[in-house]
């Protein structure tokens, strides 16, 4: 487990005196013991402003505000861009940057990563101006998207310069708009953009247990779409992922219609029923899969919270071609 964070340094500056500012925190922070500066990604958290707060600079603890941003690169040391947008307005400049360095780590075995704020009221073709100079072109860029994207559709000017984009789908209020705003995505042609969506990692150890039971009885109901996904009250975009991985494995034409239901009356997280033999239940510690007539079994889930998971998917960076093909097939099938 990462060390909490121990320190902070921090100052408000303008967008010209970002770099003299931060070497001037860490020539401070070195005075007192020695500290390595700590690297491996540029990290864009992306943050929509509200209205109500438009043109008043915030504070960093405001702008992270429920982000578990110090957890994060604590586990994973990047170079923060923290950005907090609001598109509605067209004033270009920046009217709040602040740059700080956090420190981790026991005194005998310190380190620190950089934070720069950017608080901006401009048109999207404005924010790569902003941005780009702020990246450290020796490691990738990542975007963190903190916004629902059913609501905030991605800011193409700022994704056009990321290698991976990082969601969770758990947030959303409307399933099928947060799918069919990640179409863009999709379709980036020879350019390829790592989409890691944090919710899907929760739905592996249930994919994995169905891969285990399977039998070719089942493969024909899963092929017929004879399948019934319940799920707990918040979870709908996890039963949607479950149906867009089978879609994309078994190919499903649009004749398939599984069932997809909600339930409040349910300890499972999410429940599968493939035919009528064949069940397999999820909740936040187990998959428990059951089978008419036969001895069930069990597969434990990895415990992490939500800074584990946006750090395992940081440190990962690879291209997840079962979730790309998922989200392919839900397009296509909310699109009808």
């Amino acid at each position: 487990m990462a060390q909490s964070v121990v320190d902070r340094a921090w100052r408000p500056t303008t967008p010209d005196d970002i770099e003299p500012d931060l070497a001037e925190l860490w020539r401070t922070i070195a005075k007192e013991r020695p500290i390595a500066r700590a690297v491996m990604s540029n990290l864009v958290v992306v943050r929509e402003r509200a209205a109500a707060t438009a043109g008043e600079p915030l504070t960093i603890d405001e702008l992270a505000q429920d982000l578990p941003l110090e957890e994060v690169v604590a586990r994973h040391p990047s170079r923060v861009i923290l950005i907090q947008h609001d598109r509605s307005q067209t004033v270009c400049a920046p009217f709040a940057v602040s740059v700080g360095v956090l420190t981790f780590g026991p005194p005998e075995a310190r380190y620190g990563v950089e934070e720069i704020s950017v608080q901006s009221a401009c048109a999207e073709q404005s924010l790569p101006s902003i941005v780009r100079r702020l990246l450290r072109g020796d490691v990738p860029t990542s975007v963190w998207w903190t916004e629902d994207l059913s609501q905030a559709p991605p800011l193409d000017a700022l994704v056009s310069m990321a290698r991976q984009f990082v969601y969770h789908s758990h947030d959303w209020r409307d399933v099928r708009r947060g799918i069919l705003a990640l179409a863009t995505l999709l379709n980036t042609g020879p350019r390829r953009l790592d989409l890691a969506d944090v919710n899907w990692r929760r739905l592996t150890p249930l994919r994995h247990a169905l891969l285990h039971a399977g039998t070719a009885a089942d493969l024909d109901h899963l092929r017929r779409g004879n399948v019934q996904i319940v799920y707990r009250a918040g979870d709908e975009a996890l039963a949607w992922l479950a149906v867009g991985w089978l879609a994309a494995r078994m190919e499903w034409t649009p004749e398939a219609t599984p069932r997809v239901e909600e339930t409040r009356h349910d300890d499972e997280t999410l429940s599968m029923a493939v035919g009528p033999d064949l069940t397999a239940a999820l909740n936040d510690h187990r998959v428990l899969v059951t089978r008419r007539g036969a001895a069930g079994f069990t597969v434990s889930v990895p415990q992490e919270d939500r800074a584990d998971a946006v750090a395992a998917e940081l440190r990962n960076l690879g291209h997840d071609a079962c979730l790309r093909d998922a989200l392919t097939a839900l397009v296509a099938r909310f699109s009808r």
